[in-house]
């Protein structure tokens, strides 16, 4: 498949190594300051984004005008999701966006929604999640705590919404706390507690390096190839874990 890379920093990078191991081409490379056009895109069949949120919808966009199904990464631009879903599909394009294409990630997740509805039944637990990542990472929590802290939420009875670390006092029995870490050169980790009067039940995903993402994204820009419209993970992952149970 001919790809474009669509952002060429780490992510970029990494994308562009799991991609030449499948056997796929990389046609184009674009970044911050190269024009995104039909020209630019040198025929690719699917753009795979990783860029930041502030140059994400634009990107998305002019993507779609170009007639390209796409796969994006970049996380923290949730407030134009509406623009580029209408641009999307104004243009007969696919577009799959995610916080994160790890298809560890994606059965942890899948994990952590069947044990917050469990948990949720046993007396007297709590849950709060953690999670760290490098010191360059902009969004804060990451996309992937987001995902996982709103389906704790809609799954574990009696909680009503997340925040970010509890505040000085007595913390709220409605809300599931979120810690955030941000040091070194952390790949990922994200971990669920569910904790017990006597005991402890935790989950932990803890990514060694970004090959997973990467790997994922390929495997997702060849999901999107021809798919009309706006996907969401779980569109991709109830095709990619056919034998598991829905969460």
């Amino acid at each position: 498949m001919r790809i474009a890379l669509v952002g060429y920093g780490r992510m970029g990078r990494a994308v562009e190594e799991a991609a030449r191991a499948r056997g796929d081409e990389i046609v184009a490379r674009l970044d911050r300051e190269d024009r995104i056009d039909a020209a630019a895109l040198a025929g690719a069949e699917v753009a795979i984004e990783f860029s930041v949120p502030s140059s994400a919808p634009l990107n998305l966009r002019r993507l779609a005008e170009a007639g390209v199904d796409t796969v994006s990464g970049t996380t923290g631009w949730d407030p134009a999701q509406g623009e580029v879903d209408a641009a999307v599909r104004a243009a007969g394009t696919g577009l799959l966006v995610a916080a994160n294409f790890s298809l560890g990630v994606g059965f942890f997740h899948r994990i952590v929604r069947v044990a917050a509805r469990l948990a949720a039944g046993v007396p007297d637990y709590d849950v709060h999640l953690y999670e760290a990542h490098h010191r360059h990472k902009l969004d804060h929590p990451s996309g992937t705590a987001r995902m996982l802290a709103d389906s704790v939420v809609e799954l574990f009875a009696g909680k009503d919404r997340w925040e970010e670390s509890p505040p000085a006092g007595r913390p709220e029995r409605e809300v599931v706390y979120l810690s955030v870490a941000r040091a070194g050169e952390i790949a990922g980790t994200h971990v669920v507690s569910f904790e017990g009067p006597n005991d402890r039940v935790e989950l932990r995903h803890e990514a060694r390096d970004r090959g997973g993402f990467a790997v994922g994204a390929v495997e997702a820009a060849h999901w999107v190839r021809g798919r009309p419209g706006v996907h969401t993970l779980g569109d991709w992952l109830r095709d990619r874990f056919t034998d598991s149970p829905s969460p």
